[in-house]
Order: structure tokens, then C-alpha cells, then sequence
């Protein structure tokens, strides 16, 4: 690559990198995976220049400096691998078209992923979660409401926020879920769900007329907008602060609680895979 020094602030590179995120674009990527490229590889970037090494100096070794780098920040290895991979598509970019000769750099493989231990509570731990005190705080009469969903039918976090209430009504015995994969799923529904229903319905209506607001998802925020998946996840790290338990558990944690609960009690693995 025949880049000019004399350009500050890497000026050509980045000019690079902007045809690497057209190129993106006309692949069909998302807008959110292409501006991820471009956040990762601005920062390997700005390493380089930290280090007073050009773009086209930079070899093999120059990125494993690089993950090493980002290991001392005490990155996951899987934000690692992350950012080696958005490395590895821009040089194999600048590979094919004659950019750079760095063969070496796409070729590099991923740090070794993390081993973790499925996690998953105790039916005694579900109870202290849904037995919590919420004082007629909509916080938490909402938060226990999508807890005892996610545990009961298994839902995703994405699943949880899309529900409308044109989807279910009290006394309803399945959920249709439009999920991953892009199907249908038609879930059944515990009559436990119903238990607090008319409670939660009650704190929601309240929060809709104190903001003036009508939506028609059925778990909303406390200015009565829809709730987002990541207001569900902070939901769900509030329950373990109150319910004391010793353990930071998590959306997916109920996920795998809901399929543990199944196949403990002679549930098949197909249909709980289902």
C-alpha cells in the first residue's frame, strides 16, 4: 500500500475504511454491524498511531500487540475476537483489492472463548424473586410480571418487549410468539401468569393516564413507552438486588432456569428445545 505520511490523522486510511463500510453496505449488512466495524477498527487505528506505527507497517505481530493491549483493559475474550474479526474482514478487504499484502493479519485466529457454567436458580430462588415486596411500586409489580414470564414459558428478551396486548388476553392458555428464525411459536401458558395479572394491568393503566400515553405493548416503562430490551436486563439485575440473592443472574439466566426446571422434572430435551 502506497500511503503518503504526510497526511495526518491517518487520512487515507480512513478514506479506506469509508469504502470498506460502502462495500458493507452493498453486501446488505446491517447499519448497526457496519458502524460496530468501524467503532472497532477506529480504535485499532488510533493504537497505531499511539505507537507511531503507519497503517502499512502494521503486521501480524502489530495486532497481537494489539489484543494484548486490549486484554489489559480486562475485555471479555469474546469482545477480543470481536474486534480481530472486524481487523481480519478490513485486511482481507484491502487484500483482494490490492490495498495491502498483509495476508498474514486474515488469517489470525481468535483468542480461545471463555469457559462460563450455565447458571440457573432453584425453585426456592424463584420463589424469594416472585415474592418480593414490591409495595405498589410499578417497578417492581412489572418486573416480577416479566420475571414470571420468562421463567414459565421460556421467552427471549426480544420476545418479552415485542408482546402486544392484541396478543393475549386473561385466561388465555398460548402465546403465539413471531422469534427467532423467523417463526411462529405457539407457547402454553401457565395459569400461574394470571396471578398478578389484574394487579399489573391496574399499575399500567395508572401509568398511562399519569402520562397521558396508550400503548399497546403489554410491558412499558414508567413513562408508559415500551420497555426496550435493555431496560428488561436492568429490570432483571433490580429482582436480584431485592431478592437478596447471592447470584447476579440475568435475563438468559431465566431462560435456562425455565429449560433446567423442564428437564429435572422428565420433560424431553426436543420439546424443551422447542
Amino acid at each position: 500500500m502506497n500511503l503518503n505520511p504526510a497526511k495526518s490523522d491517518y487520512e487515507y486510511t480512513y478514506f479506506l475504511l469509508d469504502e470498506f463500510s460502502d462495500y458493507l453496505q452493498t453486501l446488505n449488512f446491517a447499519a448497526f454491524t457496519i458502524n460496530s466495524y468501524n467503532k472497532d477498527l477506529k480504535e485499532y487505528i488510533r493504537f497505531l498511531q499511539k505507537k507511531n506505527i503507519d497503517f502499512e507497517d502494521a503486521n501480524h505481530y502489530t495486532v497481537r500487540d494489539y489484543l494484548g493491549f486490549l486484554q489489559k483493559k480486562r475485555l471479555t475474550r469474546a469482545t477480543m475476537s470481536r474486534h480481530l474479526s472486524s481487523i481480519r474482514k478490513f485486511y482481507k478487504y484491502l487484500l483482494r483489492n490490492g490495498y495491502s499484502d498483509k495476508a498474514k493479519i486474515v488469517v489470525m485466529k481468535s483468542p480461545k472463548k471463555e469457559e462460563h457454567l450455565a447458571r440457573f436458580l432453584t425453585l426456592s430462588d424463584m420463589e424469594s424473586v416472585l415474592n418480593i415486596r414490591d409495595g405498589d411500586k410499578f417497578t417492581l409489580i412489572r418486573d416480577k410480571m416479566m420475571a414470571l414470564f420468562m421463567y414459565t414459558i421460556g421467552l427471549r428478551v426480544s420476545e418479552l418487549a415485542s408482546i402486544k396486548l392484541s396478543m393475549i388476553k386473561k385466561g388465555d392458555k398460548y402465546l403465539r410468539i413471531f422469534g427467532k428464525g423467523s417463526k411462529f411459536r405457539d407457547i402454553p401458558l401457565l395459569p400461574i401468569i394470571y396471578d398478578n395479572w389484574d394487579k399489573y394491568m391496574r399499575a399500567r393503566a395508572i401509568i398511562e393516564k399519569e402520562n397521558n400515553i396508550e400503548s399497546d405493548n403489554l410491558f412499558v416503562n414508567r413513562f408508559g413507552n415500551p420497555i426496550s430490551d435493555r431496560s428488561i436486563r436492568v429490570s432483571m439485575k433490580r429482582l436480584m438486588r431485592n431478592s437478596h440473592l447471592a447470584m447476579n443472574f440475568s435475563p438468559h439466566t431465566l431462560r435456562h432456569t425455565f429449560a433446567t426446571h423442564l428437564l429435572n422434572n422428565d420433560a424431553e430435551i426436543r420439546g424443551v428445545q422447542e
